[in-house]
C-alpha cells in the first residue's frame, strides 16, 4: 500500500490528519480519533463517519479523490447529496454538521431547482484550499 499520511491544521486551529491512499485514490480526512458509531453516504463519493451521541463528525472519506478535484469547462464540480436515502433522524444530525466546522472547512453547501418542480435538490462542492496539495 501507498498511503500519505500528514497534519492539517483547521481553520478552527483545530489540528486533522489525512491519509491518502495513492494505490486506491482515497483521502480520508480524520477529525477526532475514535470508532464511529454511524458512517453516511453524504454522496456517491464522500462518506462522513460521526459520532452518534456527540453529533461529531470524525472522518471524511473521499472515493476515487484525484477525479473529484478537477473543475470542468464550466466551473466547480458540484455533487448531489444524498439525503432522501438518509433516515429522518439521522439527515436531522447531518444538516447542522454539515454547516459549521470542520466540514464546512471542506465542502461548500448549496441547491439545484429544476425549472420544471419546485424541489431544491442539494448539492455539495468540494473546498479546494487544504485538498489540492494532496491530489498532486
Amino acid at each position: 500500500m501507498n498511503i500519505e499520511k500528514k497534519e492539517l491544521k483547521l481553520n478552527t486551529g483545530k489540528i486533522a490528519w489525512y491519509e491518502y491512499d495513492r494505490d486506491g485514490d482515497v483521502l480520508e480526512i480524520i477529525f477526532h480519533p475514535g470508532e464511529a458509531t454511524v458512517a453516511v453516504e453524504l454522496t456517491e463519493s464522500i462518506i462522513l463517519r460521526f459520532d452518534w451521541e456527540a453529533v461529531e463528525p470524525l472522518s471524511l472519506s473521499f472515493i476515487s479523490f484525484s477525479k473529484l478535484l478537477p473543475a470542468n469547462p464550466y466551473g466547480e464540480m458540484h455533487f448531489q447529496l444524498l439525503q432522501d436515502e438518509w433516515p429522518d433522524e439521522v439527515r436531522k444530525k447531518i444538516w447542522p454538521m454539515l454547516q459549521r466546522a470542520p466540514l464546512s472547512d471542506f465542502l461548500k453547501l448549496g441547491g439545484y431547482t429544476p425549472a420544471h418542480t419546485r424541489q431544491i435538490i442539494p448539492l455539495t462542492t468540494i473546498k479546494q484550499g487544504y485538498l489540492t496539495a494532496q491530489a498532486a
